[in-house]
């Protein structure tokens, strides 16, 4: 997919209802939802996390997997853009830290409730976007329903010229 790239950082909060957390941690316009690709490699979400569930996986094993294949496919989306790191403050200007994390949970009922949430390290503190609302200030560890491997990105953001991706 072709995303538009946004340099303007005060536009989500001007454009609240259009951009979500992956918009604003990848800095893009558009709402962005890794899922978008998920239905390729392992089917209906719903029926994926109801087999898992069935197959005694636990909700934080299933929120795991979930994550790892959500990142899989960040990976190949944004390839040159994304690398997975160890989650230190990068020290170049034209490079910013994302934090990602998912949940999903699973009952007998078959009552599934999934979701995933991006954090990013800017302008020297950690920042987020959850869903519709504005953005905030957060702070790292803290991640409320999102019980999966919390994992690190590092987003190339511009090059060396500061010519934005």
């Amino acid at each position: 997919m072709n995303y538009t790239r946004n340099s303007d950082l005060s536009y989500y909060d001007k454009s609240c209802l259009y951009a979500n957390c992956g918009s604003y941690a990848l800095r893009l316009n558009e709402w962005y939802d890794p899922e978008d690709y998920l239905s390729d490699i392992i089917g209906d979400i719903y029926d994926w996390i109801s087999e898992m569930g069935n197959s005694g996986y636990s909700d934080l094993d299933i929120s795991i997997e979930y994550g790892n294949l959500l990142v899989n496919v960040m990976l190949k989306e944004f390839e040159g853009e994304l690398e997975i790191c160890d989650g230190k403050i990068p020290t170049s200007p034209n490079v910013e830290l994302i934090a990602f994390n998912t949940m999903c949970e699973w009952n007998e009922d078959e009552n599934i409730d999934y979701d995933f949430h991006f954090k990013v390290f800017r302008d020297g503190k950690w920042m987020e976007k959850c869903g519709t609302e504005k953005v905030r200030e957060c702070d790292e560890d803290e991640w409320g329903i999102y019980i999966g491997d919390v994992t690190y990105l590092y987003h190339k953001i511009g090059d060396e010229n500061g010519k934005s991706n």
